[in-house]
């Protein structure tokens, strides 16, 4: 395989032309949330599918190299939990 051909892990969106199908790892903000380098979803804003991550309970979200993850997908953390 050319290495021109492999990816870039660091571009938010991975293939040309196609803005719905995003690298996580490079759109994410929240620090509690871990992601490696070539997991893609298939949506735009994947934090908006994060809920109840809150700092105070020190939960984190880490979801390895190579995942898809589908559109609609809701992550529901721990701070949901009363």
């Amino acid at each position: 395989m050319k290495q021109e051909s492999i990816p870039n892990p660091n571009l938010i969106f991975p293939i040309k032309n196609l803005d719905s199908i995003t690298y996580v790892k490079t759109s994410i903000k929240n620090p509690n949330i871990i992601v490696g380098d070539f997991t893609y979803f298939a949506d735009k804003d994947f934090e908006k599918h994060v809920t109840h991550l809150y700092e105070w309970n020190g939960d984190k979200l880490i979801i390895g190299k190579f995942c898809q993850i589908a559109a609609g997908v809701e992550f529901i953390m721990n701070g949901a939990n009363h």
